[in-house]
């Protein structure tokens, strides 16, 4: 009796979240920041995919230093993000507690914080850019091109990480909007100035690769002057001054950042040091190896902007519903109905990239023809494994993330990347010679492993803390 109880209780319990995952209110919910999350992550994604596009016009040599190079580039934006997002966290909770006064305070902290660290790196980068070229591969042209490349780029982190902490702050609030149609501005001229500067079109000079670095430059600054602008003219309610920042800092918010957000950049920039490591271990395997690893992270960067989409939705609502001192079964019925929608898109994903494979040889139609075959190999295992990825970001991006459980975070992060998958991709890379597709299994085992041990953590249901208290209503 208890058994055939129990079961009974789980099966209303699941479909009990499958109704709210088709409630039309619930729906509208998910997609308001699902939909521009999502668009506007396909905005970013696409700026790589239009360099790589635009560079592998120019040879095998500059796309497989555009694609390392990037790589660089790519573990300190996730450092910018992580910071943002776990600032985020702190904005969420206190938004839904009704305190705005509070939320914009943790905006104006966490864009101090992010331009702190962002003015460091850059520097760092700049200085040490050969160096870093150095580490990943022996062939001097491809050194000397990146080189160019990273420090042309690299000033671009400082406005992307204002960017970052202001589009994190605004879907906390709901507006995700607003930073998609201001991505979609920056990726306009992003392109336009790369089309003019890679090849030297409407009168502008040829800079080849760095043409390409110039144009993700420019068009940051430019969106980053737009977002401030917009929230000075809209005296919109996270368009924060000095004062936030001393009050901030008194009131304790500081702190609560720290104890999130510090994590969570820790675990994004560890996680990008991770990927800066198999573009090392791939571009020590050989020129071909890393270029199709270039030729392939445009295409997951694609199909990652719909899972951060969900991913992101999930944060914002189970965030604004623990600040709003909501009852534990009703958040755990909102956690399981997103879980849902993860497994959804993750298959429509699965099904699209597994298509996409079909037309590497046309998006890369100057690439010799055995590279295309090995990165047409690549894209078809990147569609097996991508239903892992994508439930992983949900997990640990989404609902562990907005529950605060950010430590556990950072220790699966670690553990899984650094003592399974890297590894594991050293050896099937330079020890057993394995093809490449079956080094891209390697690579992604840690996103395999993440998902199975995270999906346990959001079961056992420890992982909600409530950071923020609630603002009683006058």
């Amino acid at each position: 009796m208890t058994v055939t109880h129990t079961v009974d209780g789980a099966g209303k319990t699941v479909h009990s979240a499958f109704r709210l995952a088709v409630d039309r209110r619930f729906v509208a919910l998910v997609c308001a920041t699902a939909i521009p999350v999502t668009l506007q992550s396909l905005m970013t994604s696409s700026r790589t995919i239009v360099d790589a596009l635009f560079v592998s016009h120019l040879g095998t040599d500059e796309i497989a230093a555009i694609g390392y190079s990037t790589r660089v580039v790519f573990i300190v934006i996730m450092a910018m993000l992580g910071t943002a997002n776990g600032g985020a966290v702190i904005v969420a909770q206190f938004w839904g507690s009704g305190s705005v006064q509070k939320a914009r305070q943790a905006t104006t902290l966490t864009v101090a914080i992010a331009g702190v660290i962002a003015l460091v790196v850059c520097t760092l980068c700049f200085v040490w850019a050969r160096q870093i070229m150095t580490v990943g591969t022996e062939n001097s042209r491809v050194i000397s091109l990146g080189t160019q490349y990273i420090r042309t780029v690299i000033p671009m982190i400082i406005p992307f990480a204002v960017i970052s902490v202001l589009a994190a702050s605004l879907r906390s609030l709901g507006q995700a909007k607003t930073a998609m149609n201001l991505a979609l501005i920056g990726l306009f001229l992003h392109v336009a100035l790369a089309y003019g500067l890679v090849f030297g079109n409407w009168g502008m000079p040829e800079l080849r690769l760095a043409g390409a670095a110039w144009a993700t430059v420019i068009s940051t600054y430019a969106e980053c002057l737009l977002f401030i602008v917009y929230l000075y003219a809209r005296h919109h309610p996270m368009a924060f001054r000095i004062q936030d920042l001393r009050d901030g800092i008194g009131s304790g918010i500081l702190q609560k950042i720290w104890r999130v957000g510090l994590p969570v950049s820790l675990s994004s920039m560890s996680w990008a040091i991770g990927i800066f490591f198999y573009s090392v271990i791939v571009g020590r395997a050989g020129t071909q190896e890393l270029a199709v690893l270039s030729m392939i992270n445009p295409i997951e960067d694609t199909a990652v902007a719909f899972a951060n989409g969900v991913a992101t939705a999930a944060a914002v609502l189970i965030g604004n519903s623990i600040g709003k001192g909501a009852d534990e079964e009703r958040t755990w019925r909102m956690t399981k109905a997103l879980l849902i929608w993860n497994l959804a898109v993750a298959a429509v994903c699965c099904l699209l990239l597994l298509l996409t494979s079909f037309w590497v040889g046309k998006i890369y139609g100057d690439i010799d023809g055995e590279t295309i075959g090995v990165a047409r190999d690549t894209a078809v295992v990147l569609a097996f494994v991508f239903m892992f990825r994508m439930t992983c970001m949900t997990l640990q991006n989404g609902i562990l993330r907005a529950g605060g459980d950010t430590v556990y975070i950072l220790r699966a992060d670690l553990t899984c990347q650094w003592l399974v998958a890297i590894p594991l991709t050293f050896m099937a890379a330079l020890i057993w010679d394995l093809p490449f597709p079956l080094v891209f299994v390697a690579i992604n085992s840690e996103e395999i492993v993440k998902a199975v041990i995270s999906g346990c953590r959001v079961y056992r249901r420890k992982w909600v803390q409530r950071l923020v208290e609630t603002v009683p209503v006058s």
